[in-house]
């Protein structure tokens, strides 16, 4: 009797191999996209971390450059009208700090080195205890906020009269000119595409209403200010002439 021999279906090796070409494809195909999906994701965190970092430092500059104070602080035994700018560099007294814990007035130095714009804030009573350097020496600087990177280059520029359209200067020394400049310009250019890239014109106030009313920025109000270290001996002084005058009422 004949026995009929039956064979279970399969696959044949080409089959196979047609199979895991396929399935080789699909996975290489899902790894691009993975990988190009973290890609993208990655570059637009650095976008938009970039956009943040950029409107804070802007915001910072513009607000503190508005609220610039006259003031004159210690130099030499003598007060002198504070406000020195240069190309990439700026020092200045503001009415508006930074730091969550500060109040009233500071001295404020912003500055391009390096291929950064950092920032330098120093209370205003550390400054007037600094007559040579306003607290804005090299240990200070060791504690500057890099406030923007990938800087290709920043330049600030100064007019007084708003008026004078592009007659930019190039440095501002309020101890000579006795003056605020009306308005501070800063031009940041960036060092790749997409780095930061900015410029804006910063209006001083008291530099406009001072220039629109006719006052002097840097005007003495009541008794002249007296450097601290002359305080004492003046004092001292004083009550001696008050006891000379007492003497001579005796003697009277």
């Amino acid at each position: 009797m004949n026995r009929r021999i039956g064979f279970s279906a399969g696959f044949t090796l080409l089959e196979l191999l047609i199979s895991m070409t396929i399935l080789g494809l699909i996975a290489v195909s899902i790894y691009g996209v993975v990988v190009l999906g973290a890609r993208s994701a990655a570059s637009g965190e650095r976008a938009v971390e970039k956009a943040r970092r950029l409107r804070v430092a802007t915001d910072l500059v513009v607000r503190q450059l508005r609220s610039t104070v006259p003031l004159k602080l210690p130099s030499d035994g003598q007060y002198e009208a504070f406000f020195y700018g240069e190309r990439e560099q700026v020092d200045f007294v503001t009415a508006a700090p930074q730091k969550a814990d500060a109040s009233g007035l500071a001295v404020v130095r912003y500055r391009f080195f390096d291929g950064t714009l950092s920032m330098l804030e120093v209370p205003l009573f550390e400054a007037v205890a600094d007559e040579e350097n306003h607290g804005l020496d090299e240990d200070a600087e060791a504690l500057a906020v890099t406030l923007l990177y990938d800087v290709k280059s920043v330049e600030f520029g100064y007019r007084r009269d708003d008026g004078d359209g592009d007659n930019w200067e190039d440095e501002w020394d309020a101890a000579e000119e006795d003056e605020l400049p009306n308005v501070v310009s800063i031009r940041v250019e960036p060092e790749a595409d997409d780095g930061p890239n900015w410029y804006h014109e910063i209006p001083i106030f008291v530099g406009v209403f001072n220039e629109i009313s006719g006052e002097e920025d840097f005007r003495r109000r009541g008794r002249t200010r007296v450097p601290p270290g002359e305080r004492s001996a003046r004092g001292r002084g004083g009550d001696d002439g008050d006891d000379d005058d007492d003497d001579d009422d005796d003697d009277d």
